[in-house]
């Protein structure tokens, strides 16, 4: 901000205004239509594009969450400081198959568990519900190409994250005792970097993530809110001149800890899951490993 003021020749708390009005009415204008909560045939379509894109078919997005750096608030406390030693909040973000966020949560305090920050976003909420009858979210099951078995869509995320009915994640190291579970995650962790992409690509547009954000964390919080808008506008513009992609192979440190925006890790948790939720990843063990393999799985968990 100030580079901006010295810019344009003038005062400091003016441009600070002006970010924080110009980032609130890019949110509450543009942010229904861009960020809007996919419609279960949208969510269908985000299914095919992952299955056509990524392989994985019933995938209807990438969730990850992400610490945004940020200087420590005035008078806050241990309230944003979180367990790596600096002062947050986190961006939680589902991502399609072309790199566009399709729900964001911003605004949850760095100290607090990436199972907590995703238990009271209102979007695992409504998926909750909807596995105990209430309005669907989510199209209903479908069985997967070759398949008679119909299986939930899900949303996939890493080993930060519950397993769930909708929500797969993969097996951890001490349980990867076969090969079918080996190529699982594997395929599990292609159409999940696509969440990391969309993060690199975020922080290599926007300078603001490549360090520490000194603002207010309302003024923070609406910083983040714009970029992710933005992003999407940038990312249907390209997608609508034939563009790329080309950021299948952004790199990891492009992707996760870049600056101000890094990993959400969950440290020495453990998830006790429901039954359901582990049939179906078992199901999905079975058909990636059968009637769902592609050439190149085995190459590549054998390296």
């Amino acid at each position: 901000m100030k580079s901006v003021a010295e810019s344009y020749r003038l005062g400091f708390a003016t441009i600070r205004t002006i970010v924080s009005e110009t980032c609130a009415a890019i949110w509450e204008i543009l942010g229904p239509d861009v960020l809007a909560l996919p419609t279960p045939e949208q969510w269908r379509q985000h299914a095919l594009d992952f299955e056509r894109e990524w392989q994985f078919p019933n995938c209807v997005g990438a969730l990850d969450g992400k610490h945004v750096q940020m200087e420590k608030p005035i008078n806050s406390g241990s309230m944003n400081y979180n367990y790596k030693g600096y002062c947050s909040i986190v961006l939680m973000a589902v991502v399609d198959a072309k790199y566009r966020f399709t729900y964001v949560s911003v605004g949850a305090n760095g100290q607090e568990s990436d199972g907590g920050v995703w238990g009271a976003c209102d979007l695992a909420q409504m998926l909750e519900a909807q596995g105990s009858g209430g309005e669907q979210v989510l199209p209903g099951p479908q069985p997967l190409p070759g398949s008679a078995e119909p299986l939930p869509h899900v949303l996939v995320g890493d080993e930060a994250f519950p397993l769930r009915e909708h929500l797969m994640r993969p097996f951890p190291g001490s349980a990867l005792t076969t090969e079918e579970r080996r190529v699982f995650n594997y395929r599990l962790s292609r159409a999940r970097r696509t969440s990391e992409n969309a993060f690199g690509i975020l922080a290599q547009r926007w300078r603001v993530y490549r360090g520490p954000i000194g603002c207010s964390v309302a003024t923070t919080k609406l910083i983040v809110q714009a970029t992710c808008v933005l992003h999407n506008v940038l990312r249907e513009k390209e997608l609508s001149r034939g563009g790329p992609g080309g950021y299948s192979c952004v790199a990891p440190e492009e992707r996760g800890e870049v600056g101000g925006l890094r990993e959400v890790t969950d440290v020495g948790a453990t998830h006790n899951h429901p039954q359901q939720a582990a049939g179906v990843r078992n199901s999905l063990v079975r058909y990636f490993s059968g009637a769902g393999s592609v050439p190149w799985q085995l190459d590549s968990i054998r390296r």
